[in-house]
C-alpha cells in the first residue's frame, strides 16, 4: 500500500473522529472555556486563515500517524502497536499545544490543558488504531514505503 493511500485513509479517519467529537462534546466545552477564561478577543474561529491552518495541522498529524504509528503497526501486524504509538504521538502534539497555551495565556486553566491533551490522545489513537485495523483486515500489504525493494 502506498504512503499516499495510507495518508488519505488516516486523514479521513482523523477528520471524521474530530468532527464527530466536536459535534457531540468539543464545541460546547470550547465555548464554555472561552467565555469563562475571557479569551473571546484572542480566540480565532475555524474560518478563513484559521480553517486553512487547522487543515494543515490535521494533514501533518495524519502524516505523522502514518509514519510513526501506522507503518510500524502494520509491520508488526498489531493494532496494539498503533494504539500505543498513536497515544504517544497525540500526547506530544496536543501536549505541545495545551502546555504552551497554559503557560502563556492568562485564564488558561490546568483542566483545559488536560482536556486538550486527552483530546489529542483520543484523536491520534482512533486515527492510528482504526487505520491500522482497516489495512490489516484488507489484503496483506508490504509495510515498506513505495519504491523500497526487499533483499
Amino acid at each position: 500500500m502506498t504512503s499516499l493511500s495510507l495518508f488519505v485513509r488516516a486523514l479521513v479517519i482523523y477528520v471524521v473522529v474530530d468532527v464527530a467529537y466536536q459535534a457531540v462534546v468539543g464545541l460546547r466545552l470550547l465555548t464554555t472555556f472561552v467565555a469563562k477564561a475571557g479569551l473571546e478577543d484572542v480566540f480565532v474561529p475555524p474560518e478563513g486563515p484559521g480553517l486553512l491552518m487547522m487543515l494543515v495541522f490535521f494533514a501533518l498529524l495524519a502524516w505523522a500517524n502514518v509514519q510513526l504509528a501506522i507503518r510500524p503497526a502494520i509491520a508488526a501486524g498489531s493494532v496494539g502497536v498503533a494504539i500505543r504509538h498513536g497515544a504517544l504521538l497525540g500526547a506530544a502534539c496536543y501536549g505541545t499545544l495545551g502546555l504552551t497555551n497554559g503557560w502563556s495565556l492568562r485564564g488558561f486553566s490546568p483542566a483545559w490543558t488536560f482536556a486538550i491533551v486527552a483530546e489529542g490522545i483520543l484523536f491520534s489513537v482512533m486515527t492510528s488504531g482504526l487505520t491500522t485495523w482497516w489495512v490489516l483486515r484488507s489484503a496483506p500489504i508490504d509495510p515498506r514505503p513505495s519504491g523500497e525493494s526487499s533483499r
